[in-house]
């Protein structure tokens, strides 16, 4: 179907150009995705705010932690400013004949890659390609609730389209290769992408396919790529335009010819031989014409049954994560009543405490009793849905959710598809496989965000876990610590020790 000129409309929002090395540039490929994205909020507050690629140190402190504000500086993606006459930062009532004499930061080579006021002869130009990046991408209400690793592969994602010019389209096997399961799931809810078979009517035209022989292969559109992100068109169509461009600017001028020099005329004249080079000129961007790839709008898609959703992966047997699971370190589901009863009392602390207290009173104690049954039920869903992948509906526990409404069945649904919470350790197997988990967990998450930690630091970090959960430290705290490590990149043992120093000081 192709797609009409009033349902490409133009994106009059602000926005920051990105290049399309942005994520494997040298500069900022070692970065952590939380690192990656504070430097995105401060290209987009300077181009919000027309700083020129200046920041405060105050707005620097505000906008970005301690930790990350070093990896900027060692990374020399910003510089460093005393506020004087020849360098003056012009925030408030700051000018350059008096100066506020304030630190500041300039980001590095802002001028030459964002539009700044002031002539272009004045910066040297990046001839990059670059892809638009709206000034509210971090806080929209779609992509806002996205984790930042979900956000940086949904940057990959447009990345791609731009760098191979496919108009929003990607196949099956390449979204595969860029994105993992539970990124694509999330990008499917948020309404980031969405997926089409392609058929003859709706070719998705990678490799070998045509639309008179579709590939027969899923593909996923992403969600108004045509309005935001520069539009290609395939050479037949461009020279077409072009000969159409150039068949109404030669009517035009013999127009002008036959009615002779009278203004009149010479006005009527001018405004078609306008159109026609603006229609040429425009034949690039936000153009209307089709150029064989399927619509972006939902509408289209109605009568097209999507592929069924795949199955909940089940849970892995064998090896270490059995383990774990027998040790409490990280319960799927309670094997055993013992265990039930300690992840009760991590789901529902207070309700197993006023149980405990016979001088609670009944009325607390039926109220206790009530958020305990609760919470059993969002074991046995969490149970059922790793079991079958599915939970079915249930009036009698359903209405444990919610017994004032009707989304008892939605909530527990949603209930079942977070994992459980983890025990605290008692024994010292389950400390020991605790501290395993956690280590091998924090190491991975390096690797995968381009870190490169060495051999022993695996079991460096193991051996510091299981002390300090054998002295008492309590698993959330760790859990914490470990997550702010991770960050900026970290994953020495000592390093550890020295965060927990400084919160018991």
């Amino acid at each position: 179907m192709p797609v009409q000129a009033r349902e490409v409309t133009r994106d009059t929002r602000g926005y920051i150009k990105l290049a399309l090395d942005f994520l494997e540039n040298p500069k900022t490929a070692p970065l952590s995705p939380v690192t990656k994205l504070k430097l995105l909020e401060l290209w987009i507050y300077c181009a919000r705010n027309r700083t020129e690629g200046r920041v405060t140190a105050a707005q620097a402190r505000r906008l970005v932690p301690g930790r990350i504000r070093e990896v900027f500086t060692v990374a020399r993606c910003w510089h460093q400013h005393d506020c004087t006459t020849a360098t003056p930062c012009q925030h408030g009532a700051c000018t350059p004949s008096v100066p506020c004499g304030r630190e500041f930061f300039t980001m590095h080579d802002y001028e030459r890659h964002q539009t700044v006021p002031g002539p272009a002869s004045a910066r040297g130009k990046d001839t990059r390609g670059y892809l638009k990046l709206s000034v509210d991408f971090l806080e929209n209400r779609k992509t806002g609730p996205l984790t930042p690793v979900t956000k940086l592969k949904l940057i990959e994602l447009w990345i791609y389209c731009a760098r191979n010019r496919t108009n929003g389209v990607i196949a099956d096997g390449q979204a595969r290769k860029i994105a993992p399961p539970r990124i694509r799931d999330a990008l499917t809810t948020a309404g980031s992408w969405e997926h089409h078979a392609c058929t003859t009517a709706a070719p998705c035209q990678h490799g070998a396919c045509t639309p008179n022989t579709p590939c027969g292969h899923g593909f996923f559109t992403m969600h108004d790529y045509r309005r935001h992100q520069t539009h290609y068109l395939d050479p037949t169509t461009r020279a077409e335009q072009a000969r159409s461009a150039g068949r109404k600017g030669g009517l035009a001028k013999a127009a002008n010819r036959r009615d002779g020099p009278s203004e009149t005329a010479s006005v009527a004249a001018r405004a078609p031989a306008s159109n026609a080079g603006a229609s040429h000129n425009s034949q690039v961007i936000n153009t209307s014409t089709p150029v064989g790839f399927p619509p972006y709008e939902p509408d289209a898609w109605e009568e097209k049954p999507l592929p069924p959703p795949r199955p909940a992966p089940r849970p892995r047997h064998g090896g270490d994560d059995v383990a774990d699971r027998l040790n409490a370190a990280a319960p799927e589901v309670p094997a055993t009543q013992a265990l039930r009863r300690r992840v009760l009392a991590r789901l529902a602390p207070d309700a197993v405490e006023v149980l405990a207290d016979p001088d609670a009173g009944a009325i607390r104690h039926a109220q206790a009793q009530a958020e305990l049954d609760r919470a059993e039920a969002v074991i046995d869903a969490r149970a059922e849905y790793l079991a079958s992948g599915d939970v079915v509906e249930n009036p009698d526990i359903d209405r444990l959710f919610d017994p004032h409404g009707q989304n008892g069945y939605a909530r527990r649904t949603a209930a079942a598809h977070n994992p459980l919470p983890t025990p605290d350790p008692i024994s010292a197997g389950e400390v020991r496989a605790m501290a395993y988990r956690l280590a091998r967990d924090h190491i991975d998450a390096i690797t995968r965000q381009g870190g490169n930690p060495p051999g022993p630091a695996r079991e460096a970090l193991r051996a510091e876990l299981e002390t300090m959960l054998s002295q008492g430290t309590h698993q959330d705290l760790l859990r914490t610590e470990l997550r702010a490590m991770r960050e900026t990149g970290m994953w020495a043992a000592s390093k550890l020790r020295e965060r927990l120093a400084k919160v018991a000081a």
